[in-house]
């Protein structure tokens, strides 16, 4: 058992318990007990003083790619698989690091993140809980060659029906689709819709089937609504999101945007896309949004929090939101709200310490944290 002694909460984040500072008890990697500091009967136990730094649960990445090393399409292309696994392993190394427990690969070269999901699992290396898509799922179109072993091509829904299957077979927890065009696809036009509404259906017909679900690339307004229609779960980026897809939005049952804000600032600084101002809008329309990024593993550790920083500072987002968007919306976006996402008795522990108040301070994401827990293990500590 692990005793963490005074712990700072949010309490938008803490649930059953309304003490602003807790004792926290781990045990069979859940959480056992919260209590006022100081209280409870005295445990053999491992035991660590936060010293009231803030306790939060641990991150969510639901828009990572591991196989992307830097933003040099050609530097991906040329790795072996071998080469780029090991890559793979290492960019998961460091989203633990920096507090992402949980990271979901929207797709990744030679499948390398289910076989860095295996390891992990397996416990043969220590690592965040990986949800992997395996190869991305697109129709034939300009630019796919751009991120070659990326992709498999389909065309018609008999033959995405036969792509979902094969990425099921292959060790794939969900479907990645490619709705719309994408910014980094050479010759790419993302704002167009690429895919027929037989195509989407198909693979939400078929992930169902699987107890599983979709998530689709999709910028373009059309293409967005599309999504919604066809009962896609996740839309990546919604860049071009219109007022009626908000709308759609809103009526819509388990379907969720995930915005990918940090690629932005990392690739274009001070000259972002404008129509990042459709997220905002979205936001303030009281949609619930996910946490992604985008982000190659170079921008990641040269920039770390830098999610947090980009809607901060680009689209001007209230820093508990985000903390919120991070944790408990992104694990209600995969249906994992009832074992993650919050601190509360009886989920599972995977929690991180923060130097600072990232409720009144986001930039204190930026910092080295003082503490990593993933499933009531500790993965790092400095205190």
């Amino acid at each position: 058992m692990i005793l963490l002694k005074n712990c700072r909460l949010v309490s938008e984040l803490t649930e059953s318990f309304t003490g602003e500072s807790a004792d926290l008890l781990i045990d069979e990697g859940v959480i056992k007990e919260l209590r006022v500091p100081g209280c409870g009967a005295s445990t053999a136990c491992e035991t660590f003083d936060l010293k009231n730094a803030t306790l939060l649960p641990g991150l969510f990445d639901l828009h990572a790619h591991l196989g992307c090393f830097n933003q040099s399409p050609a530097d991906i292309l040329t790795k072996s698989p071998l080469e780029s696994a090991f890559l793979a392993y290492s960019f998961a190394k460091s989203y633990l690091k920096q507090g992402y427990t949980t990271v979901r690969d929207c797709g990744s070269n030679y499948y390398t993140a289910v076989y860095v999901r295996e390891a992990i699992n397996k416990g043969i290396v220590p690592g965040p809980r990986i949800i992997t898509s395996g190869l991305i799922i697109t129709p034939t179109e300009t630019g796919n060659g751009t991120f070659g072993p990326l992709y498999v091509e389909a065309d018609g829904a008999d033959e995405v029906l036969k792509a979902c299957r094969n990425e099921f077979k292959n060790g794939a927890d969900f479907i990645k689709y490619m709705a719309s065009g994408a910014f980094l696809n050479e010759g790419g036009a993302p704002g167009q819709t690429i895919v027929s509404f037989d195509e989407l259906c198909a693979a939400v017909e078929l992930a169902a089937s699987k107890n599983s679900y979709v998530a689709a690339h999709a910028h373009g307004a059309d293409s967005i609504k599309l999504c919604i229609r066809a009962g896609v779960r996740t839309i990546e980026h919604a860049t071009f999101i219109d007022d009626g897809g908000i709308e759609m939005l809103k009526g819509a049952k388990d379907c969720y945007i995930i915005p990918t804000i940090a690629i932005d600032k990392a690739l274009c600084d001070k000259d972002f896309p404008p129509d990042l101002a459709r997220i905002r809008i979205a936001y303030d329309s009281g949609i619930e949004m996910g946490w992604g990024s985008d982000i190659d593993h170079e921008n990641f550790e040269m920039n770390p929090g830098l999610e947090f920083s980009a809607r901060k500072e680009l689209l001007g987002f209230d820093n508990i939101e985000m903390l919120k968007q991070a944790t408990i919306y992104s694990a209600r976006c995969i249906g994992l709200d009832d074992k993650l996402g919050t601190i509360k008795e009886n989920k599972v522990a995977d929690l991180i310490a923060v130097d600072g108040n990232p409720d009144a301070d986001i930039y204190a994401m930026e910092k080295d944290l003082l503490m990593v827990m993933k499933s009531g293990k500790i993965a790092q500590i400095n205190i």
